[in-house]
């Protein structure tokens, strides 16, 4: 991801419409399925500029939470987030003990250039304890790549049935698969292909082109997709989130 992304990401995360849809999925997420216990140890694997760690402190005050990144920008803005237990620690570096974390979160770092998916997700399994919780969301479509992959790095994107099997693989359980971001599928496939023409070195991402009038009507949008995913699964969208754990055995 380009350094200054950074700075976009942390000044808009908390309200950007995307951002949004994602935190009510994790937090969902966790509030659902992850064990109970004492102080429940949740690892942020691209812990990024601390959004997700601020949805999740508000929603379950008692966890401890680990951020890792490689980056020292996004550790200075989860610092002034108030997250403290922080790492500088790429994915294929984890400094985290073996079956010591309740639950793992990584959101859109799989997607980089040169992450071997299966090595990942087999090194979250080991990391985890038996029961542990996996959160993971990834790009979905290569038909959506554009300026906005340039941008933020994104060298792949998913299919669910490519994700479902790479966890299965790693020997997870599948708790919970959707895409999400349905509703826009067709207008960010528009864009994205009218803005394939663009160079990395010019390349900026969708983040920061929402006016204010159109976020309120996009976040309005996806969290009600967010909401029908108790009961359906979009079978398209910009995005998968999968929930999976380590079984007891």
């Amino acid at each position: 991801m380009k350094r200054g992304e950074y700075d976009v990401m942390a000044a808009l995360e908390d309200r950007l419409w995307w951002y949004r849809g994602l935190r009510r999925l994790v937090v969902r997420s966790l509030a659902n399925y992850l064990r109970a216990g004492p102080v429940p140890l949740i690892v942020d694997v691209g812990c990024g500029t601390g959004g997700t760690f601020r949805a999740v402190r508000a929603a379950l005050p008692g966890v401890c939470y680990v951020g890792l990144d490689p980056e020292p920008k996004a550790l200075e803005h989860c610092r002034s987030r108030g997250l403290r237990r922080l790492v500088q620690a790429s994915l294929a570096d984890m400094p985290v003990r073996l079956q010591s974390a309740d639950a793992l979160i990584c959101l859109d770092v799989l997607c980089y250039r040169g992450v071997d998916v299966g090595a990942a997700l087999r090194q979250f399994f080991e990391v985890l304890r038996p029961g542990g919780l996996l959160v993971v969301n990834l790009p979905a479509f290569e038909s959506l790549r554009g300026e906005h992959d340039l941008a933020v790095g994104i060298a792949r994107r998913f299919r669910a049935s490519e994700l479902q099997n790479d966890c299965r693989g790693a020997g997870f359980a599948i708790l919970f698969i959707s895409y999400w971001n349905a509703t826009l599928f067709l207008p960010l496939w528009l864009w994205r292909r009218l803005s394939r023409g663009t160079g990395e070195a010019e390349a900026t991402s969708d983040t920061a082109r929402s006016p204010s009038w159109l976020n309120a009507v996009l976040t309005g949008l996806v969290l009600s997709e967010v909401a029908l995913t108790r009961w359906l699964r979009w079978p398209w969208g910009s995005s998968i989130l999968v929930v999976a754990r380590r079984p007891h055995r």
